[in-house]
């Protein structure tokens, strides 16, 4: 059977005064900008079937993840393995992570919106394919750069890095039906949804100002999958990493550009094969801090309840916690990996905020033209960072170094990069 594609798009937009997930949890909308969607494609070639969900929101928490993942195997007969769910990361949408610091889950929303919207948006793709053919381009694209700015102090903080690590590549694949016509359009590319910045608006933020573009101009739905953004910030031009509504309107017109222009690099389209299939990867642990080392750091921020802070002081109450409630130290965290192959393109799925170097060193290890990382996806497990930056600290780094009791070991970035390869294989 040639490829088949079915898409559909959902409308997700919480009601006006709920908790925008990303800062702190004060703030809240007060007004609508944009509406938030989720976006399902369904791809089958009659013998594989897989399911890639595009929501923007920031992160989805990865109970919350599995929860849609196995409604919609029940509803579609789709395999969980073969369901991806990647979250924009809009700073500007509803709380569906939750966290320490970051304020409670909106489990009304996620129970009466959110579910149920990625479940129908998933039931209808299947419901309504055709047969289309698959057009691939990939250029460069300056929406992102490097966020960890270095302070005048040596601190580093979050801004603009002009020479640090991201990756520019933008990609674009094209699904054109039996007629002629485009049916559906993925933007691949790895930035912060920050550009509307501590702002009290609902809006997808610059990646739905590009996908509504190139959706007008190709008359095919249009959705963004995020990806390593975890050290990439959107590039502003007040030289930060946020700013307000008319900085989400000025990235978001030169993304535009960048996808307009990358999708008229398609200089042809093909049926194209399709597998998939889910791997494990195991990120090797470190032995926990002391007890003697956690009760004293928990003392300085055990009263701290906002943000990185209060991420600080949930990891040194779990480390002290865990010395008496029968923690058994494990020597590998184990996390399962969805690969989508699409002819010589290759999605590959990380629950984390990956920085942009692992997804450039997987693309020059690996003998596939695409490696697509999809950061944010399947759940969220915090940052990701490189052994490179370890010593240079910052908030990405604090997160990282607090988010398990048990800390990742040294070149955990090697080991994910290595069991990866693993998990998508070479060319058949």
């Amino acid at each position: 059977m040639s490829l088949q594609l079915g898409v559909n798009v959902q409308k997700i937009t919480p009601e006006i005064g709920g908790h925008l997930y990303g800062y702190d949890p004060i703030l809240c909308s007060k007004s609508l900008h944009d509406d938030l969607t989720a976006t399902a494609f369904y791809l089958t070639d009659g013998d594989s079937r897989c399911i890639m969900i595009s929501a923007t929101v920031c992160l989805i928490q990865t109970a919350l993840a599995d929860t849609i993942r196995d409604r919609i195997e029940a509803e579609t007969g789709i395999s969980r393995a073969n369901i991806i769910i990647n979250a924009t990361h809009t700073h500007s949408g509803p709380n569906v992570s939750g966290d320490t610091g970051w304020g409670d889950i909106d489990k009304e929303y996620c129970d009466t919106v959110f579910i149920p919207q990625l479940v129908e948006a998933a039931k209808s793709a299947v419901k309504d394919t055709r047969t289309v053919t698959v057009g691939i381009a990939s250029g460069d694209s300056l929406v992102g750069i490097n966020r960890r700015e270095f302070n005048d102090n040596n601190s580093i903080g979050l801004g603009q890095c002009p020479w640090g690590c991201f990756n520019p590549k933008m990609t674009v694949i094209s699904f054109k039906d039996e007629k002629g016509d485009i049916v559906a359009n993925m933007i691949h590319y790895g930035a912060h949804g920050t550009a509307a910045g501590y702002c009290d608006q609902i809006s997808r933020d610059w990646s739905g100002i590009m996908t509504d573009a190139l959706t007008a101009v190709t008359g095919g739905v249009t959705a963004f999958f995020n990806g390593p953004e975890g050290d990439v910030g959107p590039r502003l031009s007040n030289g930060q990493t946020v700013g307000n509504m008319d900085y989400v309107h000025e990235l978001g017109n030169k993304a535009t550009e960048d996808a307009i222009r990358v999708y008229r690099m398609i200089d042809k389209f093909t049926d194209m094969p399709l597998s998939c299939h889910e791997g494990m990867i195991a990120i090797p642990l470190r032995q926990r801090i002391s007890l003697d080392e956690a009760e004293k750091q928990l003392r300085r921020y055990e009263n701290e309840t906002v943000n990185i802070a209060a991420q600080k002081a949930k990891y040194y109450r779990s480390v002290v916690e865990s010395y008496s409630n029968g923690y058994e130290e494990s020597e590998a965290l184990e996390i399962p990996q969805c690969v989508v192959k699409l002819g010589e393109t290759v999605f590959v799925t990380f629950p984390y905020e990956v920085f942009s170097e692992v997804g450039l060193r997987l693309q020059k290890m690996s003998d596939y033209k695409n490696v697509l990382s999809l950061a944010v996806t399947n759940g969220s497990g915090g940052y990701f960072v490189t052994e490179d930056q370890i010593c240079l600290g910052g908030y990405e780094i604090d997160m990282y170094e607090t988010s398990k009791v048990q800390r990742y070991a040294k070149h955990a970035d090697y080991h994910m990069i290595l069991e990866t390869l693993k998990n998508i294989g070479g060319k058949d």
